[in-house]
């Protein structure tokens, strides 16, 4: 069974990092204990599957970060809407910013009515509004998640150690 977390484990979010990025020196350049202390302070949310956590979104301020453990990528997707609630409670525009060979999630932005935003440093930008998208519905997503987490009303901003 999928469902929601109160915070993402940022121990699975930096594994869930590492396996994508590990072919780029990743883990010599990022430990798990300074990417634990960086995103600390950041609000998130957190995925399990069948009570072990598979990921999360991580939201900075400007963007949500979504990471999910290689062994779950297409199955987490259920999860999307509640979080979607979740992100367009912090903040009524998100952006994601995709790697430009991650196909299968340009794809599924692009299904889902996600609009492109433009580029940074190679990736594609990708915007959705909590009307956008050309279902015009609040969360353009026909699924429903079995787990809910309810968006807290004040989110303090995220503070990166110096």
């Amino acid at each position: 069974m999928l469902k929601l977390t109160d915070r993402a484990d940022l121990g699975v979010f930096y594994d869930a990092d590492a396996a994508r990025y590990g072919d780029q020196g990743y883990t010599e350049t990022v430990t798990r204990e300074r990417f634990a202390a960086f995103y600390a302070d950041c609000p998130s949310i957190g995925f399990e599957a069948d009570g072990q956590p598979i990921g999360g979104i991580l939201f900075d301020g400007e963007e949500a970060h979504i990471a999910v453990l290689p062994s779950h990528h297409g199955r987490w997707a259920l999860l999307l809407k509640p979080a979607l609630a979740w992100l367009f409670a912090l903040q009524p525009g998100i952006t994601v910013a995709v790697e430009r060979n991650n196909s299968r999630c340009l794809r599924f932005l692009d299904r889902h009515g996600w609009q492109r935003a433009g580029e940074r440093d190679g990736d594609l930008l990708y915007r959705l509004e909590p009307q956008g998208g050309t279902r015009k519905t609040a969360y353009p997503f026909r699924r429903r998640a079995r787990g809910t987490v309810s968006p807290s009303t004040e989110v303090a901003p995220c503070t990166h150690p110096s």
